[in-house]
């Protein structure tokens, strides 16, 4: 797994929804409070596909928080706060919830709150559908990404570095990104937020999609706080989470919570 790494203080842990490229660029915002490290998570941008998937073709979320904490461990970060965006969130309130002792404070960003049955129709309803291509792998997976030219007129925040990396990783192997969706939609954070002890802050774009489960985030996770960034595009929803869209403010409202300043 690769992770980057800048500032000084206490440990802060980024763990975005795959490669932590958007996290990586507000970092700075943060660094002269905390030593920051952005992960890529297994399989994505820098980071190997797992050994294990190859020879299993399976992967589940809690194999992601396995990894995390092992990173940590070579590190030496006994406990850390974090920020975690997406998927990267999914894994943070895992790690909250089944490991305390590793948690200080939580900020999430966009996090996906599901059960079993709320994922599977996400799954079906959404994610399955992405994947068209019936004649490249053994199983459907996503076509390719359409040109920078093309992919610019209907995302009109997305830049160059963006649609490269993405452009580069689907063409890596298309079946891990059916893995890590199938993974993310199959987990149950709903049961988890009950579990999780540490002070929490929610953060959502005023138009991302994921906020159909925020307010039971809200109240599962006791004493937690809710903020809501007004930082989508005009139209439409967020493809990405508010930290890419406003980050001044929404680096103001993590570190005035991780610095527990009023």
């Amino acid at each position: 797994m690769y992770y980057y790494s800048v500032g000084q203080g206490e440990p802060l842990v980024f763990i975005g929804g795959g490669s932590g490229r958007s996290l990586r660029l507000i970092t700075d915002r943060f660094a002269q409070h905390f030593t920051c490290y952005v992960l890529d998570l297994p399989g994505a941008d820098h980071s190997d596909i797992p050994r294990s998937w190859i020879a299993t073709r399976t992967w589940t979320l809690p194999e992601y928080t396995a990894a995390i904490l092992e990173v940590m461990d070579i590190i030496g970060i006994e406990q850390s706060s974090f920020v975690g965006d997406h998927t990267g969130a999914m894994i943070v309130l895992d790690i909250a919830a089944n490991h305390p002792k590793r948690v200080k404070r939580l900020v999430l960003d966009s996090l996906a709150y599901w059960d079993l049955r709320r994922g599977a129709i996400v799954w079906e309803a959404s994610y399955n559908l992405q994947y068209t291509d019936t004649t490249s792998y053994d199983v459907p997976v996503s076509p390719l990404p359409p040109p920078w030219e093309e992919a610019k007129k209907t995302e009109p925040h997305l830049t160059w570095e963006e649609w490269r990396t993405r452009d580069e990783l689907s063409r890596r192997d298309r079946r891990w990104h059916r893995v890590h969706m199938y993974a993310n939609s199959h987990f149950d954070t709903e049961a988890l937020g009950p579990k999780v002890k540490a002070p929490t802050l929610l953060i959502y774009g005023e138009r991302e999609i994921l906020r159909r489960g925020e307010q039971r985030a809200h109240q599962d996770i006791k004493g937690s706080t809710l903020k809501i960034i007004q930082d989508s595009p005009k139209e439409g929803v967020a493809t990405g989470g508010s930290h890419r869209f406003k980050p001044e403010e929404f680096s103001k409202l993590a570190l005035d919570f991780l610095l527990e300043r009023q």
